[in-house]
Order: C-alpha cells, then structure tokens, then sequence
C-alpha cells in the first residue's frame, strides 16, 4: 500500500503565521505549474512499473498552499492524471484541502464526482478579529458557509483546522471556538497550537530577535502565557473527549472510523510518494529494506519548466536523496509511533529491524515510565497524557 501526497503551492495571500512553501499565482503561472505536476506523476507511474514495484495507493491527499483554488476541471484532469499513473484503490480515502470563501457548492460538487471524498477544511478560529490577526481571507460567517455547502456537495467525511495560543486569544475566546466547531459534529478535528516560525511576519513581531523583542512592548495582541495555553491543551482533551473524539494523535481527533488514513501513514512510518514542490516522500529503495528519504525541488518556477520527456528528468527534480541509516530507520519510528495515542507497535518494531524496542531504548523507557510519562505492556510503549505536554521534549531522548 502507497500514500499519495500532491502539493500545490498556491494560495490567495500568506497568512501572517505561514512558512508553508505557498505563494499567490496567477492563472498562467498556476496552468504552467499543473501541466508540470501531471508530468511528473506520469513519469514516477512509468518508472514504478519500469522497477516492477505495484503500488496499491490507499489514501492521498492534496495539500498545500490551498488546493482548492483549482477549478473543478482542473481538479479532475489531476485526479485523471493519478489514476492513469497508479492503481488506486476503490475504497481509497482521497483528501483535498479548502479553505473557506475559495470554494462554492457547484464546484464541491465537482471535486466529489473527481474522486475527492474527504475535505480538510482551515477554520483556525471562530473570533473574527482572531482570523483577521492572522491574515486568514475569511470570517467565521463565511467558513459557516463553506462547510454547509460540503455537507450538502455530499461530503460525510470532514476535517477542520483550528488553532490556539494565537496573538490575543484568551481562554474563553479559545473554548468559544471548540464548542462553535463541535456544535457542526464533523468527523475529525486537527488541533494545533501556534508555532512562531522564522521567516513569517509574526517572527517578526513575536519572535526572539532584538526587533520583535521591541515590538512585544507595544503589541496589542500578546500572545497567551504558558499557564493559559496550558489550559487551552486540557480544555481541548476534556471538550473533544466528552464529545466522543478519539485523541489518537498528539493534535488529531475522529470520531469512530473517522481516523485519518493517510496521517497514520507518517507516523507508523509506512511508504509514501510526494509529487509537486517540495513535497517528500518516504519510501522502501531495496527488498533488503533500507528507506530513503526524497524532496521535490521547492523552485516552483524551475519546476513548472522541467521536460518530462527528459529521461533524466526524474533524477533532476529531487532537491534531496538521502538514504536513512539503521539507527536513523528506529529513531523515526519510535518518535513518529510516540506521537499517536496506540504509540510503538513493539512487534512492529521488531519485525522491521531484528531488535526489541527495550533493547535498544529500554532506559529512556525507564526513565519516563518512572516519572508517569510513558506507559508499557507487553504490546505496546506510548506516551501517557501527562507525557504528551512535554512531547519534544521526551522525544528528543530517542535520538541519538
């Protein structure tokens, strides 16, 4: 079983928070982009069936970026061109990532009969003033409007994005949120605490740089301290909890058979294929089971202008190739497996590398076991609640 992750890296406008490699596009530059990204998905179906190597693609998702910025036949022709490239499964989970006000029910409609049968939608935040804070290009009014047009596209399958200790956010405005989102009862809920990242403008204003630190003084949005943000976790496990969501990973909700197919698949460290700018991909090089670690170019342009029919094309499109080491194969499984509430599958563990996890990471189990951190059997080594608010920070112990 292969996942499938397709980036398109275009949106409206940068949100202030945003590192994620996005920028606007016009219609030319999108048109140039997706002729490309076809390219490449036939030329890795060709090569996979050159390397006899049968992929059976069980979920992919379309991120970016926001990739529903594409048109309704611009979406099918991609789905057509993954179809034409791999076997895709009948009962594959097929995800397409909207953000509200750049979609209406008519073209849902479209992306449903392509083959997209779950949406993640981006909401962040029910506030207004939040939403505006952090550049997003919608309110909470039309995000209502956005996922009642999914609802009635047919779509049974919905994820929605927030976030907290965002700029000004207080306790009470963050509850406000988790219970406007939970009053919808969408299947799945991915909940994300603010990271300020380099490179965006609230580095710039919130960051730790000499001029940030100037800017704090006289920002009227501060952000929450660690004690409210603190709470903000716990309200988050008690409210989606109480409400019958499953906290199967450290920032992912579902309800019963809801869970997110192709999420699993990065954190049980199974093989996935990424195509378009700067996507990555995991995946199996030899039946000696080593595994490499690929990236697409993140030059959106060098990449819009890459011959397909070039038989080195495919070797000139990675940025990276990196063939992971033994010990680099057991530090990702143990803390990708720690992140999800099942943790290490311990027979999982020792299937893939001939070694017990205790033999190789038994003291720092120990060690967390002991502080009530970590909870083991004889099946499975997971992360308790206590020892998911410190998650860095324990995981950091498992490499070397």
């Amino acid at each position: 079983m292969l996942g499938l992750y397709i980036h398109i890296p275009f949106c409206v406008r940068k949100c202030r928070y945003c590192d994620f490699l996005s920028a606007p596009a016009c219609d030319a530059e999108r048109e140039a982009y997706l002729k490309s990204l076809y390219g490449q998905i036939k030329a890795i179906g060709v090569r996979l069936k050159q390397k006899q190597k049968h992929y059976t693609v069980d979920s992919i998702f379309i991120g970016g970026g926001t990739p529903s910025l594409l048109s309704s036949d611009q979406m099918i022709t991609l789905m057509d061109a993954v179809r034409e490239s791999f076997y895709v499964a009948d009962d594959a989970e097929i995800t397409a990532e909207c953000n509200p006000g750049t979609v209406t029910r008519k073209k849902l409609c479209a992306y449903k009969r392509a083959g997209i049968n779950r949406l993640s939608i981006g909401l962040q935040s029910a506030d207004n003033e939040e939403l505006a804070l952090l550049g997003r290009i919608h309110t909470w009014e039309e995000f209502l409007d956005t996922f009642e047009a999914a609802r009635k596209a047919g779509f049974t399958n919905i994820n929605i994005d927030i976030m907290s200790a965002l700029p000004g956010q207080t306790v009470m405005s963050y509850k406000n949120t988790l219970t406007s989102v939970l009053a919808l009862h969408p299947e799945h809920i991915s909940a994300y605490s603010l990271i300020i990242e380099e490179g965006t403008p609230f580095f710039d204003e919130y960051g730790e740089t000499d001029c940030a630190k100037k800017k704090k003084k006289d920002a009227a949005k501060l952000l929450p301290s660690e004690d409210e943000v603190v709470q903000m976790d716990e309200l988050t496990w008690k409210l989606l909890g109480e409400a019958g969501y499953e906290h199967y990973e450290i920032s992912n909700y579902a309800l019963p058979e809801s869970v997110c197919r192709h999420n699993l698949k990065y954190w049980h460290c199974e093989e996935y294929l990424g195509v378009g700018t700067g996507a990555a991909s995991y995946m199996k090089t030899n039946s000696s089971g080593d595994y490499c670690r690929l990236k697409v170019i993140t030059d959106t342009k060098a990449f819009s202008e890459i011959d397909w029919n070039d038989p080195l094309s495919l070797d000139k499109c990675f940025a990276e190739c990196d063939i992971l080491s033994l010990q680099e194969q057991m530090e990702e499984m143990a803390f990708l497996g720690l992140r999800t509430k099942e943790g290490v599958r311990l027979s999982s563990f020792y299937e893939r590398f001939g070694k017990s996890f205790n033999e190789v990471y038994g003291e720092v189990v120990k060690k967390y076991t002991a502080m009530g951190m970590m909870k083991a059997d004889e099946t499975h080594v997971a992360l308790t609640l206590k020892g998911m608010e410190v998650a860095n920070w324990i995981m950091a112990d498992f490499c070397g």
